[in-house]
């Protein structure tokens, strides 16, 4: 009985996401493409997509934040009510970007015009392939795929002052090494704060992945948190071989048929300029997100 009913409630779900065209952010209801699965995430998780905002009221509101696959603008809307910096957000999808451009139409003219759109796909270009939608709600880039390839542009490209950045933010899909060694000159000249979703499904992201951090560390980027797929802070005050390790378990459920926890992390890093700022943000998450009993019980 409890196994149909599962699986009842799990159908329901479908149809009402599928049917579901705006979710509230904050003070917004933003228009949302069919089936786009963040209702549901937030709904069952608690801590799902809620840090970034929490970081956003400590970093210099003088400076960028840079939002890399944008998406439909649901980052975006969430973190100008959270901060006043510009924003510039990112993304390449012909099914997303239009999405993007109506829901900041949304924002009053004073934080309307301190937000700006770029249709790229962001990074070095040593990745090539075509745009796939394994999912509704999401793309990531798909390699050798037949027909023409996108092109990528680097991060540094998009950015007038690469001394002016404050945060990257990046949601490519398992490319997001492949975009943070297009921001060299952003990491030299400005030290931003990182926060990444580090996917590790295949081999070349696993190495994608693990390589790319010995080139953070060179940058100084030696203060990292590492966060699971739901939001939860799984290590904080790290450092990258802390990741290593969490890639192989991680890479090991998808490609060795062992039992899967969880999908995926989230990472944050710093360099010791922007350390006392993510201590904040971190302890202000942990007191008011982690720690807070969920009103719904879950």
């Amino acid at each position: 009985m409890g196994i149909f009913h599962d699986l009842s409630g799990l159908a329901l779900r479908k149809a009402k996401r599928a049917l579901r065209s705006k979710y509230r952010i904050g003070k917004y209801f933003i228009k949302i493409t069919p089936g786009f699965p963040l209702p549901d995430y937030q709904s069952l998780n608690k801590l799902y997509d809620h840090f970034l905002p929490v970081l956003a009221k400590y970093l210099d509101s003088q400076k960028l934040i840079i939002d890399v696959g944008a998406n439909i603008g649901d980052t975006a809307i969430a973190l100008v009510q959270s901060c006043s910096n510009p924003l510039l957000c990112i993304e390449a999808s012909d099914e997303f970007f239009p999405y993007l451009r109506d829901n900041l139409k949304l924002l009053p003219n004073n934080d309307f015009v301190r937000v700006r759109t770029v249709k790229k796909l962001a990074g070095t270009g040593a990745i090539s392939g075509a745009l796939d939608y394994k999912m509704r709600g999401t793309a990531g880039l798909k390699q050798d795929a037949l027909g023409a390839s996108v092109t990528h542009t680097p991060l540094d490209e998009l950015v007038t002052d690469p001394s002016g950045v404050i945060l990257i933010k990046v949601d490519t899909d398992g490319f997001d090494f492949d975009v943070l060694r297009s921001a060299a000159k952003i990491l030299q000249h400005s030290e931003p704060v990182l926060f990444w979703e580090n996917v590790v499904d295949e081999d070349f992201q696993l190495s994608g992945f693990n390589n790319l951090y010995p080139f953070l560390q060179s940058m100084g980027y030696n203060s990292v948190y590492i966060f699971d797929n739901y939001g939860n802070l799984i290590i904080e005050e790290t450092g990258f071989s802390a990741a290593e390790n969490i890639n192989r378990y991680i890479h090991s459920m998808k490609n060795y048929n062992c039992t899967r926890t969880i999908h995926y992390t989230d990472i944050l890093a710093s360099t010791e300029k922007n350390r006392s700022l993510v201590e904040k943000a971190v302890l202000e998450y942990k007191t008011e997100w982690i720690m807070k009993p969920d009103p719904k019980g879950l």
